[in-house]
């Protein structure tokens, strides 16, 4: 039985930046194998408390929802969040392995990407895009943003370990994981990606190395020489006059003015496309189906009192671990960690290594 939990714990590791639905069937089986261990933990009563309180915000969110049954069946999703964090911290036996485990795994999501690209190929199956290599691509109906933000977490993951790892085929390796997920990272033209990869490596390399900034920027530069459309994209995420980030903006303004009015419980989880048309500001044309932002979609689901127990929660278990921090493992996990939450400062997005990762950095064998 422990083999068949270690190769579980492997198969969660690679596939974690693959696709939701290796994360799906590996959640279960790891929560299935392991959930006894939870008899036996010691559980930190910071942490007992912010879920509390989420809890019983959620409740009172719920109750005074606009629509209540879709509010229900949304209430629970920072909970599988905090569940990822509680699989991450205790069920995980080789957190480092992990991290090398999930770095392949995006090398190899990011090597389809760049052939099916290259090659522009496509599959469709009963009307289901499985390949799709034309536009920002798309793999198993993961495109642009999607890969993105898997893409930037293993740009950060193993430009940390390039400078962690000893040995010359560590490295090699390390270099050759590095092109090959920046490839796959310039396809999707994620803009957002490009934000929080740039946030995670500023940060490592504060931790780890100065040079890995270098490094990044070099790669950047030659990038943006190369490639006229890529430094179009990017030129954009500085743009006001941009159309996309004009009608973001009045997105979040409009979202900003739904907070406003009921600012301590929201509009209730899950209820933002109910509420919102009424918010909608002059001339945004577009039909937002949320704020565009991970943090505007709490607050205003779960109100300004939930947003600071979840969030309270998340930067508490980041920042103290960072106080003090000297293993270089998890400098790593905090610097990709940090580069999740600033890309979905602009995009409203779930993954489930950012609550997983989470847990490892508070996990006892991280070493």
């Amino acid at each position: 039985m422990q083999k068949v939990s270690r190769f579980i714990e492997r198969f969660m590791g690679f596939t974690l930046n693959i696709n939701p639905i290796f994360n799906l069937i590996s959640i279960i089986l790891i929560s299935v194998m392991r959930f006894k261990r939870l008899k036996k933990v010691n559980w930190d009563k910071i942490n007992l408390y912010f879920w509390l309180g989420l809890f019983l915000t959620g409740v009172i969110s719920t109750i005074g929802a606009y629509n209540k049954s879709i509010a229900l069946s949304s209430f629970l999703i920072p909970f599988v969040f905090v569940w990822l964090y509680i699989i991450g911290k205790y069920m995980i036996d080789n957190p480092v392995l992990f991290i090398k485990d999930m770095v392949k795994g995006t090398v190899i999501l990011a090597a389809i990407t760049v052939i099916i690209r290259f090659f522009s190929l496509e599959i469709v199956y009963n009307g289901f895009e499985v390949l799709k290599g034309t536009g920002r691509a798309s793999v198993l109906g993961l495109g642009d943003n999607g890969l993105g933000i898997l893409f930037q977490a293993g740009i950060i993951a193993s430009l940390g370990l390039l400078f962690v790892e000893k040995g010359k085929r560590a490295k090699i390796l390390n270099v050759l994981y590095i092109l090959i997920v920046i490839s796959g990272l310039i396809i999707t033209d994620s803009r957002g990606s490009l934000v929080g990869t740039a946030v995670g490596s500023l940060i490592l390399s504060v931790f780890v190395s100065y040079k890995i900034i270098g490094l990044l920027s070099s790669l950047v530069i030659f990038s943006l020489i190369i490639n006229n459309d890529y430094y179009q994209r990017v030129i954009s995420i500085f743009s006001l006059e941009n159309r996309y980030n004009d009608m973001r903006l009045k997105v979040y303004q409009g979202t900003l003015n739904m907070i406003k009015d009921h600012p301590l419980f929201g509009v209730g989880p899950g209820n933002f496309l109910s509420v919102y048309p009424k918010y909608k500001l002059p001339g945004e044309t577009i039909n937002a189906m949320s704020p565009h932002s991970n943090y505007l979609n709490i607050i205003s689901g779960w109100g300004i009192i939930g947003g600071l127990f979840f969030f309270g929660w998340i930067f508490y278990t980041i920042i103290k671990n960072i106080i003090g921090i000297d293993n270089n493992y998890k400098k790593i996990l905090i610097a990709v960690l940090i580069g999740f939450w600033a890309h979905v400062v602009f995009n409203d997005l779930a993954t489930a290594y950012a609550g997983i990762l989470m847990g490892l950095i508070d996990n006892k064998n991280i070493k």
